[in-house]
């Protein structure tokens, strides 16, 4: 749908003549108060594009989690509110409608709430982030903690501090399995308190589906100095009270199972050509989203990108870009220019990141070949901490 309706009146006056004239207001709506939805409504400020048009932001819970270090509350380096701000504020300033509710479908033009109400758009951004993905396992969802929320991270170290589990079972030894991992060791070490921690992943290695096999070896020699245990190569197939089965018959047992084995897309309802497997919103090379009419986009952990053979990533980074990308494509069709692709900087062919493996560990990978142990991670998600944390609050 193509303008809404809105109309705004602009008097144009010389002396004392003067002339009515129409001009239609575009409705953006962006969803999501994640990485991607913040920095889409910003983009939207900074452009312009909610002086004369109508901006609305529709967010579930109203705040953004800066998800990097949510495993650092896990060993107390955090806490809750260090790394969750409301944006209820922010939008205020900017002059941004909010409306706090959860999008459950969206067609061309259109997009359900929660609560059954209609909201008809010009242009939208979904950047409503993205779920764990169970795949189906028995008792996964309903017998293991994930570690998405700051409450979730919160509570599994407290069942540390106060010594109520003695021994964990981390699935999946990607970058949240790994960082959970350490950190919870690490706490256990500063408390002076017994934590048997067991990783386990379908894969031969941690961190392997990144295909920089020094970053893999690296990752596992810093968990194992840390008192890390692992049982690879083989998938879970169930989750019980106590443990997780593997596919060979090998149980392993743990006072808690943390699932971290990867993710699935938003949960919202879409036409079937618009949606990849696991439910992400497949996008074009411009960030549309296909099968919703060319004027619903999608970025962040919300999106299925590939160019050629590369797969975009789901990392902070390439959450602020690809939705950075989206809006600077709403603005060029609103002023009459070209769309401009959207070229991903962090893929499954150019692996770069940092993982954080409790305060004095890390490991920095850059590409498929080179990683080395540092701490710059550190120092990097604490910058960029810092940047939201005033942003939000407004100091």
């Amino acid at each position: 749908m193509w303008l809404h309706g809105v109309v705004a009146f602009f008097w144009l006056g010389v002396g004392y003549l003067g002339s009515w004239v129409l001009a239609a207001v575009a409705r953006i709506v962006v969803v999501g108060s994640g990485f991607a939805g913040v920095e889409a409504v910003r983009r939207l400020h900074r452009l312009g594009l909610c002086d004369g048009n109508e901006c609305i932001w529709v967010t579930a819970n109203s705040k953004l989690v800066f998800l990097p270090l949510l495993p650092a509350l896990v060993s107390r380096r955090y806490r809750p509110e260090d790394v969750e701000w409301g944006v209820e504020g922010y939008a205020r300033r900017l002059g941004v409608e909010l409306v706090a509710r959860r999008v459950v479908a969206v067609e061309p033009g259109r997009m359900r709430l929660e609560d059954s109400e209609v909201l008809e758009f010009d242009y939208a951004v979904v950047a409503a982030g993205a779920r764990p993905a169970f795949y189906g396992v028995p008792g996964a969802e309903e017998l293991s903690v994930t570690v998405y929320s700051a409450g979730e991270a919160w509570r599994l170290g407290e069942m540390i501090e106060q010594g109520r589990i003695r021994s964990m079972v981390v699935v999946g030894a990607g970058f949240v399995g790994v960082e959970v991992a350490a950190e919870a060791l690490w706490l256990a070490r500063r408390l002076g308190r017994e934590l048997r921690v067991t990783l386990v992943d379908m894969l031969e290695e941690p961190l392997q589906l990144l295909g920089n096999r020094k970053a893999s070896k690296l990752t596992r020699e810093i968990l194992e100095e840390l008192g890390a245990g692992f049982e690879m190569g083989r998938p879970v197939t169930r989750v019980y009270e106590g443990g997780v089965e593997l596919k060979d018959g090998t149980r392993v047992e743990g006072d808690v199972v943390v699932w971290s084995a990867g993710l699935r897309g938003p949960g919202i309802e879409a036409p079937r050509e618009a949606l990849a497997r696991g439910g992400f919103f497949q996008v074009d090379e411009y960030l549309r989203v296909q099968g919703l009419g060319g004027r619903v986009y999608a970025a962040g952990d919300a999106m299925a990108f590939r160019r050629g053979d590369c797969v975009s990533l789901k990392m902070a980074r390439e959450a602020l870009r690809s939705a950075s990308r989206a809006v600077e494509n709403i603005a060029a069709r609103l002023r009459g220019r070209s769309e401009q692709p959207y070229k991903p900087l962090i893929t499954s062919c150019r692996p770069m990141a940092g993982v954080g493996l409790g305060p004095d560990r890390g490991v920095l990978i850059l590409g498929k070949k080179l990683a080395f142990r540092s701490t710059l991670v550190h120092w990097y998600h604490e910058k960029l901490r810092r940047s939201y944390e005033r942003l939000l609050r407004g100091g």
